[in-house]
């Protein structure tokens, strides 16, 4: 089975990270994955596991040359998963443009389903996916009852991350709370910010970069409510597994997401966070700990769960990765599913 990973760039989003987290799980179990890459923009190329084949298409310098050697790698895959909607459309484009037949699986990580169901054009037509994953039950559901595709088809798969061995140095001066999210709206970063404030602890977000409009907006406010000199921006990290040790909790605090990674990553190193509930994990991590996930954004209700949440170990924590998170779980269910297309 000639398994072919297909997605625009690997910068540091959740898409493009379950994207190499698939072909490395792949191939530590021996089967033949490639990725194909549109542009080499993105720091996730150091995450591959070697022995991965890396195809680049460069599709804005050269772009006739890149059908041709999409089209090449398409007909010698045997399953052919395409991650997010643009991608996915620009690679059925290039087919029906070629006259190639060749079915296509579409992984479906909108995180603003919550709210923009919109149907993208042609997507009950010529753009209809032979094979549908979404990260979320808002996405298989609009899938379904929106976009109006066979149930046969639709499938919910969870996010996942592979857990990373950190060796811890010796006496670890944690750093308060840890907020990984990109530099969007969506997130509601102040949100955390004001409740590290309340909390009287640092706080310090992960994203990719820090020089949008939004960002400066951030900036203004945390200055406003005196936080300038406790709120740290980190960006460059590759692998935020390796960083959450010096931390004593974390936050999630998005108002939309299909189904955040960050969450995974947090239960793969064991620390205990507060989350609002957004997304397929936190029905998972609700059943265990049920301070950990919000339903609204009341401060008073965050601080009082945060209390609850402090008497969670980090062993506790990591237990609900290890028994909901295993590789070889996420594995059999990936190889049933494109079972289904040959």
């Amino acid at each position: 089975m000639k398994i072919l990973q297909v997605i625009d760039q690997l910068g540091l989003g959740g898409a493009e990270r379950v994207c190499v987290n698939m072909a490395n799980l792949l191939h530590r179990y021996k089967y033949d994955v490639k990725i194909v890459v549109f542009d080499n923009s993105g720091p996730l190329f150091e995450l591959i596991d070697e022995g991965i084949e890396v195809v680049i298409l460069g599709r804005k310098k050269r772009k006739f040359k890149a059908y041709k050697t999409l089209i090449k790698e398409v007909k010698e895959a045997d399953i052919v998963h395409v991650h997010m909607r643009q991608n996915y459309k620009y690679v059925k484009k290039t087919l029906l443009a070629y006259g190639v037949k060749k079915k296509l699986i579409l992984h479906d990580h909108y995180g603003e389903i919550a709210v923009n169901k919109r149907i993208p054009t042609f997507y009950r037509s010529f753009y209809k996916p032979d094979l549908y994953i979404g990260c979320s039950k808002l996405l298989t559901d609009w899938a379904l009852h929106r976009v109006g595709l066979d149930s046969k088809i639709v499938f919910l798969v969870h996010n996942f991350v592979l857990k990373y061995k950190v060796d811890l140095p010796e006496n670890i001066e944690k750093k308060g709370l840890v907020f990984v999210g990109n530099m969007k709206p969506v997130k509601n970063h102040f949100f955390a910010v004001e409740l590290a404030k309340e909390l009287n602890l640092d706080l310090t977000i992960y994203c990719s970069k820090t020089d949008n409009s939004y960002f400066k907006t951030l900036q203004k406010k945390i200055e406003s409510i005196g936080m300038s000199n406790r709120v740290f921006f980190q960006h460059g990290s590759i692998n935020v597994q390796t960083e959450l040790y010096k931390y004593n909790y974390a936050l999630l605090t998005s108002t939309s997401e299909g189904d955040p990674l960050a969450l995974i990553e947090y239960l793969s190193q064991g620390i205990p966070f507060l989350s609002y509930n957004i997304g397929e994990s936190v029905k998972i991590i609700q059943k265990h700990f049920p301070s950990f996930v919000q339903d609204t954004f009341d401060k008073k209700e965050w601080l009082d769960n945060f209390k609850k949440m402090q008497k969670i170990t980090n062993e506790e924590v990591f237990s609900v990765y290890n028994q909901h998170y295993s590789a070889q779980g996420f594995l059999d269910k990936y190889i049933a599913i494109y079972k289904k297309l040959m």
